[in-house]
């Protein structure tokens, strides 16, 4: 093809037809500025489609990621509210000594001292500067702000595992058999059972009572346990006020990826 126009050249130059030489050049180069033109389109398109699967892919990884996540956060959410129900019933003891069911003061305790802590699948979308895969400015905007909003979360989660940890389990180990608590809480799955990584596999475990007769009125009329309890109390609606606007949120994210991946 190049020998072909230069020819085509040599032959007006020699003809002595300058005029239709220049013009002849001028549309050789808008042959090849036009082919380049359409080369570098051509690679675009290809760069896009490249960039738009990619894009795809990954608003796929973070539906999967943040639907687990959403699942992990409900039962958590679960836990403190079957923690939180304890709790009140235990101050409901405190409050009114005739209202105490001994079977009951076991596995309610135990429900107390369980530590639900939210650990989600955090995509690396943010740290390795991967964002600007996400075309939708919304969706990008709720990612990016999504790392602050979990450690919200977590902040409450490690505020009440100190509290448990330093405060209600010395407290407890003080004044009541803590065999009576942990066989309830194995003997009754679910108080732990969401903790467990094979929750199918788990089976009811028999520790025993303690031939140590638990004295529920003393330790009910303990004032210290007021306190404790309140302390929980306060603790996990707290906890799940931060995680129930978190999961709002991830609500929000799972919309805003469904609605993209619809579009594509």
């Amino acid at each position: 093809m190049i020998k072909f126009f230069r020819k085509i050249r040599q032959k007006l130059l020699r003809e002595g037809k300058t005029t239709r030489y220049l013009k002849y050049a001028i549309g050789e180069i808008c042959l090849v500025v036009i082919g380049i033109l359409i080369a570098l389109q051509l690679n675009l398109w290809k760069e896009e489609r490249h960039k738009r699967a990619e894009e795809i892919q990954t608003l796929e990884q973070l539906k999967e990621e943040f639907t687990s996540n959403l699942n992990q956060l409900d039962e958590k959410i679960s836990m403190r509210k079957s923690m939180l129900n304890a709790s009140l019933h235990l101050l409901a003891y405190h409050d009114d000594l005739s209202l105490i069911h001994p079977d009951s003061v076991d596995i309610f305790l135990a429900r107390t001292t369980v530590s639900p802590t939210f650990d989600p699948i955090t995509n690396d979308l943010i740290s390795s500067g991967r964002l600007y895969l996400i075309s939708n400015l919304s969706l990008r905007r709720k990612l990016s702000t999504w790392t602050s909003e979990l450690i919200q979360v977590t902040e409450e989660e490690a505020a009440w595992i100190s509290l448990n940890r330093n405060s209600y389990k010395p407290f407890l180990r003080a004044r009541y058999p803590l065999r009576n608590m942990y066989a309830s809480k194995w003997s009754r799955l679910d108080v732990v059972k969401t903790l467990l990584l094979d929750k199918d596999g788990a089976s009811n475990l028999s520790l025993g009572h303690s031939k140590k007769v638990p004295d529920y009125i003393s330790f009910f009329t303990d004032p210290e346990l007021e306190n404790q309890l309140s302390s929980i109390a306060s603790a996990l609606m707290f906890a799940n006020a931060q995680s129930i606007a978190l999961r709002k949120s991830i609500i929000e994210i799972l919309a805003l990826i469904d609605e993209d991946l619809n579009k594509k």
